[in-house]
């Protein structure tokens, strides 16, 4: 991923993109920041849960460029076959295919992937691929010039048979040390794994919330973890926290930072029901935005009909409206007009009963909430199956902007970008296109589709960048109407694209995106959807606080 190599490759589009980027990315910086202070002090990310308080007074100070570090889910992790009862009955008859997809912008520096206790895999050119992890990878990137590498990284695993079928796919993330999961399950048949990984070299002391339909979970013993440098831990939930049918769990860490995910599985007897690795969303917020919410046209109690997913975290509770903003603009979600939700209680909102399409959910709340959604396909049944299969994908609330994200090995990459009007502006969503001629033209005209097709209201323009192993391989400009969600798919930008940069710099909206990675298959489609690096969320300044722990021990 050499400096040379990505100059070049941006040379092709223009020499104005390429200088625009570098002023961008001259202002951003991502990375484990640990500084060496004494007294065990470390640096933590700037965004901090709304309403979040820290035990010692923090102070905030300037960090130069580092390198870059983000922390990739691990391989699934497979069931227990000695409690199936039966020793010759195979749970995952098929061997999931994993892999890690790395890619960087100019400018960027040397970069690696390494698997924790394992050999650093360099990434040559522009992209690369670690097939077959045997644990968490860390991707490091060096900076340029004091610039700090702009990479993004996204893990995936397919399996195509058995308990954990399914397409489990997740960007990989930023260190932090607050980490909210909103997904997941602990009910009967349901499998919610946590896993903590500790990229840094200090330890990283770890506590543990979580909420269900109830309120607040009491997690006795799980609730402390301390993580080794270089090392994982994960905690079984349905063994500290069963029979929670939703789930939203807060990771928080001092002494280093860490990545979190949450594994979901679900089953109805031997028939699979879907598997997602549950990521990081944006903190405790009165606003929060899901994109990425693809759904089929389905009644409001259907098992695929998907659901959004909210929790108000504090000691008070929050009154909650939710808005679509779909392909034909700002549409309501029936019944979530106004939604009263009961402090530390998780609800569900059904989204059976839209017509088929890509959202990007608008939450405003009263107090600050977390949110995330679930979308789901069903196939067809197996030859053990008593009903059809049943697929299932998590959509994180994400920050708002321009940013990166890498695509997922062998899937179909749709992007799904929305716009979502700014404070101030005009909030009138634009008319749908449409291609249908007026009943009766007038005479001596013909009705003209193609000018017909074209939006009538307020649009913004996106910028997507595709990026291979040689750099830049393709890019286009998509009109988003304002108020609404437009697909756009990935391939339409050339072969062998391993990320996307999407620059959305107007300020009538806010672009929230996210990426929906779907694999089609005789018994149903496999999906997911993986949320972008946004530029509005890497760590300028730092800061620091003392760590509860100095030694393993």
């Amino acid at each position: 991923m050499s400096r040379t190599e990505a100059t070049g490759a941006t040379a092709t589009t223009g020499d104005a993109p390429a200088a625009r980027r570098r002023g961008r990315v001259g202002r951003v910086l991502s990375g484990v920041l640990v500084l060496g202070l004494t007294g065990g002090l470390v640096a933590v990310a700037s965004t901090r849960p709304a309403g979040g308080t820290d035990p010692v007074p923090a102070a905030t100070v300037d960090v130069a460029a580092t390198a870059s570090t983000l922390v990739c889910p691990g391989p699934l992790r497979l069931p227990d076959d000695t409690t199936s009862g039966d020793s010759e009955f195979d749970r995952v008859p098929v061997a999931p295919v994993e892999t890690v997809t790395a890619f960087g912008t100019d400018p960027s520096g040397e970069a690696s992937l390494t698997p924790l206790g394992g050999t650093a895999t360099a990434v040559d050119g522009g992209a690369g691929r670690l097939r077959t992890p045997t644990a968490p990878v860390v991707v490091r990137a060096d900076p340029v010039d004091d610039a700090p590498a702009r990479v993004a990284a996204a893990t995936s695993s397919v399996v195509t048979d058995g308990d954990l079928r399914g397409l489990s796919a997740a960007s990989c993330a930023r260190p932090a040390s607050d980490v909210w999961l909103v997904g997941g399950s602990t009910a009967l048949e349901s499998t919610a794994d946590l896993v903590v990984v500790n990229p840094g070299s200090t330890p990283a002391d770890v506590t543990i919330e979580a909420w269900g339909p109830a309120g607040g979970v009491d997690l006795a013993n799980g609730a402390n973890v301390l993580v080794a440098p270089g090392e994982q831990r994960a905690v079984v939930l349905p063994g500290v926290a069963a029979e929670q049918r939703r789930l939203v769990v807060h990771v928080s860490a001092a002494g280093g930072q860490v990545g979190a995910y949450l594994q979901d599985s679900l089953l109805d007897g031997f028939t699979p029901r879907g598997t997602d690795l549950v990521t990081g969303g944006t903190a405790p917020a009165a606003t929060q935005v899901v994109p990425g919410i693809s759904v089929l046209a389905t009644e409001v109690d259907a098992p695929e009909a998907g659901a959004l997913r909210l929790l108000a975290p504090g000691a008070d509770g929050a009154t909650v409206s939710v808005r679509l903003l779909g392909p034909d603009g700002d549409v309501p979600l029936p019944g979530a007009e106004a939604v009263d939700l009961a402090a530390g209680e998780v609800t569900d909102l059904s989204l059976g009963g839209l017509d088929a399409g890509t959202y990007t959910a608008v939450v405003e709340a009263s107090a600050p909430v977390v949110a995330g959604a679930q979308v789901a396909r069903e196939g067809e049944a197996g030859e053990l199956d008593a009903g059809p299969r049943l697929e299932r994908a998590w959509a994180a609330a994400v920050a708002t902007g321009s940013g990166v994200l890498a695509t997922p090995a062998g899937a179909r990459a749709t992007l799904a970008l929305g716009a979502v009007p700014a404070a101030g502006a005009d909030a009138e969503p634009a008319p749908a296109p449409s291609a249908t001629p007026t009943p009766e033209p007038t005479e001596g005209q013909r009705p003209d589709p193609e000018a017909d097709a074209e939006p009538a209201g307020p649009t913004v323009t996106v910028t997507v960048r595709g990026y291979g192993a040689t750099g830049v391989v393709g890019e286009q400009e998509v009109e988003v109407p304002l108020g609404s969600t437009v697909p756009f798919e990935v391939g339409e930008l050339g072969r062998g694209v391993a990320g996307v940069e999407v620059v959305a710099d107007d300020p009538a909206a806010d672009v929230a995106w996210a990426l929906v990675a779907s694999t089609p298959r005789p018994d149903g489609t496999l999906l997911s959807v993986l949320q972008p690096l946004v530029d509005a969320e890497a760590v300028t300044r730092a800061e620091v606080r003392a760590g509860a722990r100095l030694g393993v021990g």
